[in-house]
């Protein structure tokens, strides 16, 4: 009796340490017995459904899960933040990404005007125009001179480059008597701005003036005045003369000619200062409502250089 009571007070302190309960001091050796060994089973694993300690996992079996799945939540960025990450910085621009600008075209020409030139004779069914313009601060480039329509050779829309940005006059042959054509001109070889006018060689409805004198009056060595005299050309039947065009132009150097246009009623014209021993050619239009008729024509030289002058 003694050594089962010994066996049994032994078997009560290991179960303490171990944190069960110790049964009644009237169990029999045979229920101590039983009582420990349910204790060591639930001793050397935990309960259903709970977690070891992150700070003092179990001997028996210690999980990764909490601790490892907080350090890849820290480490790395889900694939939906990276997803979005990536989308922002397609769409949104860099803010150092240089900004573009588009590249300036070339200015358009100024003055433009369009001058028909005297016809060959007054049954001539084509003429000519003279094309001049102003070059403008900072055209750069060629010249490109366009005109619509067909021209007496049966030859359409028309375009002609000149040499370069100093150019500033051009001819435009074989135009058709009568009609009206567009001519523009544009820089930097076409692809630059551009300016347009109208232009109309002679008109099957009017005759050149008739009874065209032209005079010179040499003021000095140095510069002079011509004079233009004539008469009402012939109209056809329901059209009346509105004005006279009066071009006087610089055959030697081509400079730009000087037009003017005048009342219906003026039968003479004198220019300004020109300047001497050059030749002018000087042409009298009259306009209708068809537009600028057929020219009468005459030329002079201004000064002479064998003549002594005060």
């Amino acid at each position: 009796m003694r050594t089962t009571t010994i066996t049994v007070i032994a078997a009560a302190v290991c179960i303490a340490a171990v944190g069960i309960t110790v049964p009644a001091a009237a169990a029999t050796a045979s229920d101590h017995a039983t009582t420990a060994a349910s204790a060591a089973a639930r001793s050397s694993a935990p309960a259903a459904g709970r977690t070891p300690s992150a700070t003092t996992p179990s001997s028996a079996s210690p999980s990764a899960a909490p601790w490892s799945a907080t350090a890849t939540a820290s480490a790395t960025p889900s694939a939906a933040a990276a997803a979005k990450s990536s989308t922002a910085a397609t769409a949104k621009p860099s803010a150092a990404a240089p900004a573009r600008t588009a590249t300036a075209k070339a200015p358009a020409p100024t003055a433009l005007t369009a001058t028909p030139l005297p016809l060959a004779s007054a049954r001539a069914t084509f003429g000519s125009a003279l094309i001049h313009w102003t070059k403008p601060e900072g055209a750069q480039g060629a010249w490109v001179v366009s005109r619509n329509g067909t021209d007496s050779l049966g030859i359409g829309p028309q375009s002609i480059s000149t040499t370069s940005a100093n150019d500033t006059a051009l001819v435009l042959n074989h135009l058709v008597r009568g009609r009206t054509y567009t001519v523009t001109v544009t820089g930097d070889l076409g692809q630059g701005r551009s300016a347009s006018t109208t232009v109309r060689v002679g008109s099957d409805q009017v005759t050149p003036p008739r009874a065209l004198v032209v005079t010179r009056n040499d003021e000095n060595a140095r510069v002079g005045t011509v004079s233009a005299a004539w008469a009402a050309p012939q109209v056809s039947a329901g059209k009346k003369v509105l004005g006279y065009q009066v071009t006087v132009q610089q055959l030697a150097t081509g400079a730009a000619p000087t037009v003017v246009v005048l009342a219906p009623s003026a039968r003479s014209y004198t220019s300004g200062e020109l300047d001497s021993t050059f030749t002018y050619l000087v042409s009298v239009s009259a306009i209708t409502s068809s537009g600028v008729g057929p020219a009468a024509q005459g030329s002079i030289q201004i000064g002479d250089s064998n003549k002594l002058y005060p």
